[in-house]
């Protein structure tokens, strides 16, 4: 069984990590501890859900305090917030304590299939290959091989490790280095029914228009997909990756049961 489930989600992302958190409850009932601000606290605990942990350390004066921890990392596009990325690590730490091991998403995930059987609690610590289906090498060398964004854990000594490949091994925010954690714990990858994202798309250019090819897989095999679904938790990022964010929305959101098509269309 896992422990717990956590999640870093601001008022921005409040609609997401509400569909998040729908999709855990229809296959898990551990705990889940959200690190959040007002805005999402207030709208999730409206929709009733059952044992559902709110700190709200990403509020301005907390993500304040972090900034100045990260000042030093290469900031790398405007889309990513360097203080709630270091929230994450705070945030698997405090479920850590509470439940023993964490299943740590970002707001984007949603699950199709239940995956306690999937964690091997022989390990330390699963992570999720991104399997990029183009330019593998380049894409692994400047973004990283293992998805940050996906990821459990039983092993107290896991946050701090994050924190220190974060600010000082990481070439990209801190998912580059992620490949390092084999050094210091007994690690483990899901398959690649788990955490299908845009990485794991063909992009297809003509006359300079993007569109996405679907990847080869058996979808009904498929446990879980990371893509954002509200429009609004990427209207700050650049056209050409709005674009392409939009692009998988309409590719994967048909994908969802009904009841979580009906769910989000509610939101």
């Amino acid at each position: 069984m896992i422990g717990s489930f956590s999640v870093c989600a601001n008022d921005r992302a409040k609609r997401e990590v509400a569909l998040l958190i729908k999709s855990i409850r229809q296959f898990h009932d551990c705990p889940i501890f959200v690190f959040c601000d007002l805005g999402a606290k207030t709208f999730l605990e409206s929709l009733s859900f059952s044992d559902v942990n709110y700190k709200l350390e990403l509020e301005p004066n907390k993500l304040e305090r972090r900034e100045r921890l990260v000042r030093h990392v290469t900031d790398q596009n405007g889309f990513h917030s360097k203080a709630i990325i270091l929230s994450k690590m705070d945030c698997i730490e405090w479920a850590l304590w509470e439940a023993k091991d964490t299943f740590f998403v970002d707001a984007d995930i949603v699950f199709l299939k239940p995956v306690d059987d999937e964690i091997d609690h022989s390990m330390d610590l699963m992570l999720s290959p991104h399997f990029h289906v183009e330019d593998k090498v380049n894409q692994n060398r400047t973004y990283g091989s293992f998805n940050a964004g996906y990821l459990w854990t039983k092993s107290m000594d896991f946050p701090q490790a994050w924190r220190d490949v974060y600010t000082t091994l990481s070439k990209f925010y801190e998912q580059e280095g992620m490949v390092h954690f084999f050094e210091q714990f007994d690690t483990k990858t899901f398959g690649k029914d788990h955490n299908l994202g845009f990485w794991r798309y063909p992009k297809i250019w003509n006359r300079g228009r993007l569109s996405l090819k679907e990847p080869v897989i058996n979808w009904e095999d498929v446990k879980s997909v990371h893509f954002h679904s509200f429009p609004e938790t990427y209207a700050h990022a650049d056209k050409g990756l709005i674009k392409g964010y939009n692009l998988l929305k309409d590719s994967l959101m048909p994908k969802l049961s009904e009841e979580l098509r009906s769910f989000a269309n509610a939101l």
